[in-house]
């Protein structure tokens, strides 16, 4: 089979090594649709702090079982499925707990094990999820990030008729401002210096997007707001400038989510998080009932995916992906590598 192997940064190659066999409690997949995300990227760049070459990346895919591995149900063969990608040990106090998503042990299909850059890829038939027949592959490849939102906006806890303030219009953020807005948000501001993800974000159901290279978001909002200002924020980028204005922007007493991937260390104003009363909430990947219930909100039409797909390739053109990417930067939301 072809795959995809990143074996430094920048440097993604070809190989034609032979297909996998699921091994006991596998099925293998053909996949169809793979998504590049964020850390992707960032591991492409060798920027990412928990991703290291090489490795076959690809962890957004969905795809067709072909074979299963003694002790799977043969039922399997043939279903259309995506893949919650998360491998647990099962055992630690949070797998124990039922947060397999901070697992002691965690390691992710693409990320620490070779992933779906690839025509085949095995995987823990218990990770499997059936698709609904009228999904599309490339619907299919959106639910692992839409997971993601799902279960950041589960963990700040009650939306209805919060003020919300989403930082970042890339896809996570898109998502999120639209998992929010289903769950019963009052009112949904984004922030994004891309004035094509601020229309986009327009389009999906932001009610208002600041222009952060125009203006600080903290004096947007207060001006716009004033004293009631926002009940919650979720970072969705990473960077220090947006982390800060949350914490400026936010209302005394209320939770700033931290979603975004932080590739380095930043300086954040505890003092101000404490003399303000702010919750400061980290949240990572996601559990099961968050994929399933990412799965609901796209086949219902609740949250819209595709308008994020700006971009396809196909499986050949894997390597021109990132270079789609550096080349058009902010207007590229969402890339799918789509096999033939």
């Amino acid at each position: 089979m072809r795959r995809f192997n990143l074996v430094e940064p920048r440097l993604l190659v070809e190989e034609d090594v032979s297909a996998p066999e699921p091994q006991a409690g596998q099925a293998l997949i053909a996949v169809k649709c793979v998504g590049i995300c964020g850390s992707d990227i960032h591991a492409y760049y060798g920027e990412h702090p928990y991703i290291s070459c090489p490795i076959v990346p690809g962890h957004e895919f969905a795809g067709i079982v072909t074979k299963v591995g003694e002790g799977v149900d043969e039922g399997w063969l043939g279903r259309r499925v995506t893949v919650l990608p998360s491998l647990v040990c099962g055992k630690c106090y949070n797998c124990r707990n039922d947060r397999f998503n901070i697992c002691q042990e965690l390691k992710v299909i693409g990320c620490q094990s070779d992933g779906a850059f690839a025509e085949f890829v095995p995987v823990p038939a218990d990770k499997l999820f059936a698709l609904p027949e009228d999904m599309s592959w490339e619907e299919a490849a959106l639910i692992e990030p839409l997971a993601v939102a799902v279960h950041a906006v589960r963990v700040a806890g009650d939306i209805v008729d919060q003020r919300v303030v989403v930082y970042g219009g890339g896809p996570i953020g898109l998502l999120v401002m639209q998992v929010v807005k289903a769950y019963g948000a009052k009112e949904v501001i984004l922030s994004e210096p891309n004035s094509f993800r601020r229309s986009l974000a327009q389009q999906l159901g932001a009610d208002y997007v600041i222009d952060p290279a125009s203006v600080r978001p903290s004096q947007w909002l207060r001006e716009k707001f004033g004293p009631d200002g926002i009940d919650l924020a979720f970072e969705c980028v990473g960077i220090e400038d947006t982390i800060k204005e949350a914490i400026l922007s936010n209302r005394k007493g209320t939770t700033i989510v931290v979603v975004g991937v932080f590739p380095k260390p930043v300086m954040v104003d505890m003092g101000l998080v404490q003399d303000r009363e702010l919750r400061l909430l980290g949240t990572l990947m996601y559990i099961k009932e968050d994929f399933a219930e990412a799965m609901e909100l796209l086949s219902s039409g609740r949250v819209q995916g595709l308008p994020l797909v700006t971009h396809r390739v196909s499986f050949a053109e894997t390597p021109k992906a990132f270079e789609i990417i550096e080349r058009e930067r902010g207007n590229c939301v969402k890339l799918l590598i789509k096999h033939e």
